[in-house]
This record gives C-alpha cells, sequence and structure tokens, in this order.
C-alpha cells in the first residue's frame, strides 16, 4: 500500500496522525507521510476514511 496526502486540500487537522502516527505527522500547514505503511494497516485505512477533506489516498 502506497499513501500519499493531497497538500492543496488538506486542512492540517492531525485527525490521521491522531490515527496512525507512525505513517502521518502534522508539519505546517498541512500533513505530511513519514512512513509507508506495512502490511494491511487498518488505523492508516481509519485515517484516509475519516479525512474531512478527503486528502488521504491509498494506491
Amino acid at each position: 500500500m502506497t499513501v500519499t496526502v493531497d497538500q492543496s486540500r488538506c486542512i492540517a487537522c492531525g485527525m490521521c496522525a491522531y490515527a496512525a502516527p507512525e505513517v502521518f505527522r502534522v508539519v505546517g500547514k498541512a500533513s505530511t507521510v513519514i512512513a509507508q505503511p506495512e502490511g494491511k494497516a487498518p488505523r492508516v485505512r481509519d485515517a484516509a476514511n475519516g479525512c474531512p477533506v478527503n486528502a488521504i489516498k491509498l494506491c
């Protein structure tokens, strides 16, 4: 699984960093992927599904 964050859509609410701190970190005005998840990573899927502006993409 590859995770990306659309920096132009992200509002830096921090929900993703709370849900999966090993993958996301809020830096400045947007969330950043600090490490790609291993395996199915259900918390990363929860973060993507819970993003209020749909800025997180999983491929």
